[in-house]
């Protein structure tokens, strides 16, 4: 008699453990169900947020997220690789705003040249990336003459990081800069004065010569050797 009583008792367990675990993949489909079938986390808007000139279509389509797909689904890196595509974003975050909504927010980019190019401008951002073709040049942009201006262009990252040089004092006399190739650079001041700075090489040294003959007399000044400027 104990010996059926052992037996009853091991079947109980057996089926208690059956009932357990078919509850587990009953509770594990319904939520699989609800996540990615049901439509109750379903895309229903796509929240783009941080666009000023950059077309909110434009992140959209780059994008590439389906309404109605899961927002569980939605791969958050992948978006935002993709986003990052789109010329005028610097930088981007993709997130979930639950139960609906992915929210993509993006940071454009900062122009810092302006490039002529026929009647109209295009910007250049700190990174040398031609982003932007504008018909006014923005505050606090420089005019920059350059043939090709991209991240990959010696003349373009020259200018760049003469620039990021400059005094303050420098900086506010500054007109234009025009870039012949990436040795020949010349900067000229609103006072129709021009200093020849020759390539991108001690640019903080020549940047502090430059200021220190600003009160100088002359219409000319070279410090592509800084420490033997001349003044004409």
């Amino acid at each position: 008699m104990a010996r059926k009583f052992r037996l009853n008792g091991a079947i109980w367990r057996a089926r208690r453990l059956w009932i357990a675990a078919t509850c587990v993949v009953l509770l594990a489909s319904l939520l699989v169900w609800l996540a990615y079938g049901s439509g109750a986390f379903a895309v229903t808007s796509i929240d783009v947020r941080g666009a000023t000139f950059t077309k909110v279509d434009t992140v959209k389509k780059a994008a590439a997220v389906e309404t109605g797909s899961s927002l569980v689904a939605v791969d958050a890196n992948e978006v935002a690789t993709r986003v990052a595509e789109v010329r005028t974003v610097s930088e981007v975050s993709v997130s979930r705003n639950w139960p609906h909504t992915v929210v993509i927010e993006i940071t454009e980019r900062t122009p810092k040249l302006a490039v002529p190019k026929d009647d109209k401008f295009v910007l250049v951002d700190k990174s040398g990336v031609a982003f932007r073709t504008v018909s006014k040049v923005p505050a606090n942009v420089v005019r920059a003459k350059l043939e090709a201006p991209g991240p990959k262009d010696p003349a373009t990252t020259t200018v760049l990081t003469v620039l990021s040089a400059l005094t303050p004092e420098l900086r506010q006399q500054l007109e234009w800069v025009e870039a012949e190739a990436a040795t020949r650079i010349t900067l000229a001041l609103k006072d129709s004065r021009t200093v020849f700075w020759g390539d991108g090489t001690e640019s903080d040294r020549k940047a502090e010569v430059v200021t220190a003959l600003l009160a100088r007399s002359g219409e000319h000044f070279d410090v592509s050797a800084p420490d033997v400027p001349t003044v004409s």
